[in-house]
């Protein structure tokens, strides 16, 4: 030490070139400086969630995370002026240059029936020209269950729009042009809400630029506090440019390296401030005291050799505990960890040889004189007297130890993690409110992605399995608006053949596919050459341990679906092979109703199931009655046919009583229809076949209304109007067996945020525990080397065992939730907190070298010296770290409360505890290693 002492003071001044050529070097890097934090990337690249997440988003383009959500809020959006309005803001936005396309409830795909067929056309092809044409298609628009939810509010007074940035472009500039197109045209826009990763990642930029620039106001707190300690300008200027070029050098470092500012990683200015003050309030502090009795030159040596060790000791367990941080497998803390690492290093290093290059050239003339153990100043009062009340208070003092650590066991059960937006960021951070807006008024803005592979996911079963996968989860707390290829086959069946259900004929359901057409919206739910497909689930984000619980609701009741079944063709078999699948059958109609959330227990599904089965094998000529009402429904259904063919349907109505009263048979109705309309034979049989698949409809839609009120007689509540289409599935014609040989099955994958979180809440778990592990070992193996003694580095581990213990108390009982950012406050507490044993041990050892015989005077002359600078050390970290509670972000606001109160509490166990324990143990064990100086 002696020598680095002397080269220090021989090379001062080039050691002040050097610093100030390296730090102009990284002036030139500032420049580089970027912002992003995403949660989606937050687990490493090459992390299989990320990686499905990715290739899931360049398969299915449509739900590209960058896309812009636009919510424009109106009294009434359905006026004419209004609609216009609104109309107008999108044509406007549509020409922008940032802007590839907008989507909306005016383009979205509507099913129209039309005298010629099915036609697949925009929701408003043509647009309302008066109010009434206005409120009817508010009427159609309420009633269409692929708007509501995704595009439209419940009362339809928010319209969405939906806005995919060209790429690449800046997200400031693309806020700021979506923001001017709107007021510039919003007139009767009560509102208006912006929302999509591009709008985030400029908001949370700002967010982290505010935390870096509170380091200023955190600055002026520590030159506060240090001028009150020193009041001396050296004191107070000198620690906190140390602090000020470490945290220079580490954003310096961050932008040569091409990495970005994440959250995290803004909070290191102001750590740095807190954090790397310290070593330059020990240097200072120590040498105040060796200039009461020796020449500045000598008391520079002196105080270089005195506190090298316990700097470097410092600096090093707390670097441990930031390298335990980058031992987590989330990439924010591994970054901070890395980049603190780093800062942690330079502050040693600066504190060192700068501060006394700079003590050795600008020669302090006059030194503050309460720097030493006869000082009577306030501070040396209250520690004497410490010194003197901790042996007579023991017990006192012990047993307030064992409450408060007996209490925060008890609490630390109760700290759960939790990375959600609303934990990270606070309930009243914009970001969070915008969030709230959109989950008040479409369900949630995160989505969670169901994808589904088959060799055909087209296949009726598979689309049936769809069906009742998002049936389930929309009736989850968290869960709402599901979204899939099925909401628009069911809606098209409906208008085709009045059943809004998947028909179980793969025939049918390549019938509804053609009439999709080339719908971009329809198309863009497919991939794989029709191997593949998604289900997208809103997610209103409360809390992530609610959203974890309906995810895994989600994956548990997919799991519970058959994968692997095999077709069985009903019409093929004789009535009594039907007997055995028919179970199968009434089976998917009560799957489905359990999926729809509809009660029903063994019991009652054991009644339901035998009705059921009785109802399927009714044949449905016992449900034709020669009433006028069903007459009418007969001739309702043929009507468009009889008219192709000249036929009136008062004219067929006599002729149909005639055939349902069986007082015609089939060849007699044939020469009836020949005689009556002076048809042809060809065309008589044509109009039978007409009136026949007429009546057979006719005759299954009383077979299902049957059906229904039996199914309500036995459940004892009515039937909603969509699980009374599952009674459709009693006149299907196929029937899907379970089998593990069977040729038609799929697999399935859970994407989306809530995955991405609860894979980033299982690493903030299992990162907190290695983090302190891995920072106690490193930690406690440097305190060995140190002191040299196993005894003494258990000993000094205690007051930091028992800081973290508090410090998880504390968050159990605030109700505190684990995420990246106060998962960081154990392994700083541990890597920060320990330096005050350090320097006291370091200390204790020296005085009790000097004062063999007065064990009593070494440990008072430890507290009023060094237990002086880690007063202010803590006071320091406290104060300086206190500054970002002011922070929009909550877990940073939450991070800092709580290292400020930790590091408070770490320096009580060190002044009270410590010195109990180090009385305890044996005066030649913890000097023997001093015999030797």
């Amino acid at each position: 030490m002696n020598r680095l002492a002397q080269f220090i003071n021989k090379y001062a001044k080039i050691i002040i070139v050097i610093v100030l050529i390296l730090t102009i070097t990284g002036a030139t890097q500032i420049k580089n400086l970027r912002v992003d934090d995403d949660i989606t990337k937050y687990l490493a690249e090459d992390s299989p969630e990320i990686l499905f997440y990715q290739e899931i988003s360049k398969k299915f383009e449509k739900y590209d995370q960058d896309l812009i959500l636009v919510s424009l809020e109106y009294q009434d959006l359905f006026t004419l002026e209004n609609l216009q309005n609104f109309k107008l803001i999108l044509e406007q936005l549509e020409k922008s240059d940032y802007i590839l396309s907008v989507n909306s409830f005016l383009n979205m795909p509507k099913i129209i029936t039309t005298d010629y067929g099915i036609e697949i056309r925009d929701f408003v092809e043509v647009f309302p020209e008066t109010e009434v044409e206005a409120q009817e298609l508010k009427k159609n628009a309420l009633e269409d269950d692929m708007l509501i939810g995704n595009y439209l509010s419940a009362d339809g007074n928010v319209g969405l729009l939906m806005v995919e940035p060209k790429n690449d472009i800046d997200g400031s500039l693309l806020r700021t042009e979506l923001e001017e197109i709107i007021n510039k045209y919003k007139h009767n826009v009560e509102y208006y809400n912006l929302f999509g990763m591009p709008i985030m990642d400029v908001q949370i930029t700002e967010m982290a630029l505010d935390n870096m620039s509170l380091a200023f106001i955190a600055a002026f707190v520590v030159l506060s506090l240090l001028f009150y300690c020193f009041r001396s300008i050296q004191g107070t200027i000198l620690p906190i440019a140390i602090a000020l070029l470490s945290s220079f050098w580490i954003l310096s470092s961050v932008a040569s390296t091409g990495k970005t500012v994440t959250i995290v990683i803004s909070t290191i200015p102001v750590l740095m401030i807190a954090l790397a003050t310290a070593y330059g309030i020990h240097f200072i502090s120590r040498y105040y005291e060796e200039r009461q009795l020796l020449s500045p030159q000598e008391a520079i040596k002196k105080t270089i050799v005195s506190v090298f060790t316990p700097i470097m000791m410092s600096a090093l367990t707390t670097i441990a505990g930031f390298v335990s941080l980058s031992s987590v497998v989330i990439r924010p803390l591994t970054e901070f960890g890395i980049f603190a690492t780093i800062g942690i290093f330079t502050a040693f290093l600066l504190t060192i040889f700068l501060l006394g290059a700079i003590l050795r050239v600008f020669i302090p003339k006059k030194v503050p004189q309460n720097f030493s153990y006869q000082a009577n100043d306030l501070v040396t009062k209250v520690l004497k007297l410490v010194s003197r009340s901790i042996f007579v208070n023991k017990k006192l003092i012990l047993g307030i130890v064992a409450i408060i650590l007996v209490t925060s066991s008890f609490f630390i059960s109760q700290v759960k993690p939790d990375s959600s937006m609303e934990t990270r960021l606070g309930v009243n951070n914009p970001i969070t409110i915008s969030m709230g807006y959109f989950k008040e008024k479409f369900g949630g803005v995160d989505f969670l992605y169901i994808y589904l592979n088959a060799d055909n996911v087209k296949h009726p079963y598979i689309l049936r399995t769809i069906d009742k996968i998002q049936n389930y989860a929309k009736h989850l707390d968290t869960l709402s608006q599901p979204s899939s290829i099925t909401t628009f086959l069911a809606q098209l069946n409906s208008a085709m053949e009045n059943k809004k259900i998947i028909p179980s004929n793969s025939d049918k359901i390549d019938n509804l596919w053609f009439f999709t057409g080339d719908n971009e919206y329809i198309n863009s739910m497919l991939a794989d050459e029709d191997q593949s497909t998604i289900i997208q689930i809103r997610a209103s984000e409360m809390t992530s341990s609610e959203v974890n619980k309906s995810t895994e609701k989600v994956d548990k009741f997919i799991q519970s679906i058959p994968n692997r079944v095999r077709e069985i063709d009903l019409s093929s078999l004789s009535t009594e092979e039907q007997k055995k699948y028919l179970p199968y059958l009434v089976q998917d109609i009560i799957s489905s109703w359990k999926a729809n959330s509809v009660k029903i227990d063994e019991q009652l599904e054991q009644k339901l199931s035998e009705k059921l089965i009785q109802i399927v094998r009714m044949p449905v000529s016992n449900f034709y009655y020669s009433t006028d009402k069903f007459v009418t429904e007969i001739l309702q259904i043929s009507e468009l046919e009889l008219e192709d063919v000249g036929i009136q349907s008062d004219e067929m109505r006599p002729i149909l009583f005639k055939y349902l009263e069986n007082s015609a048979q089939n060849n007699q109705f044939l020469n009836l229809l020949s005689e009556e309309f002076a048809l042809s034979i060809d065309d008589a049989k044509y109009l039978k076949e007409i009136i026949d698949s007429s009546l057979q409809m006719a005759g299954e839609r009383e077979k299902i209304r049957y059906a229904r009120e039996e199914v309500e007689h036995i459940i004892s509540s009515p039937l909603t109007s969509d699980d009374a289409e599952y009674l459709w599935y009693l006149t299907d014609d196929y029937v899907y067996l379970p089998d593990e040989q069977g040729d038609i099955h799929f697999s399935y994958r859970l994407t989306g945020t809530p995955v991405i979180m609860n894979a980033v809440n299982e690493s903030v778990f299992h990162g907190q525990i290695k983090s302190m592990v891995i920072a106690f070992i490193i930690v406690f193996i440097l305190l060995v080397v140190q002191f040299g003694s196993f005894l003494t580095g258990l000993v000094g581990m205690v007051p930091i065992v028992c800081t973290v213990l508090t410090a998880f108390g504390i968050m159990g009982m605030a109700n505190i939730s684990l995420n990246i950012g106060t998962m960081m406050v154990a392994s700083i507490a541990i890597g920060a907190g320990i330096d005050y044993t350090i320097h006291f041990i370091s200390r204790y050892r020296q005085e009790l070298a000097n004062n063999m015989n007065e064990p009593e005077k070494a440990m008072k002359i430890t507290l009023t010296g060094t237990g002086r600078a880690i007063v202010f050390n803590s006071l320091a970290v406290a104060a300086g770290a206190f500054v970002l509670t002011f922070s929009e972000i909550d877990m940073i606001a939450e991070f800092t409360r709580l290292l400020s109160s930790v590091m408070l509490i770490s320096v009580v166990y060190t002044l009270l505890l410590l010195p109990l324990l180090l009385h305890h143990i044996n005066s030649k064990v913890l000097g023997k290693s001093q015999d030797k100086h």
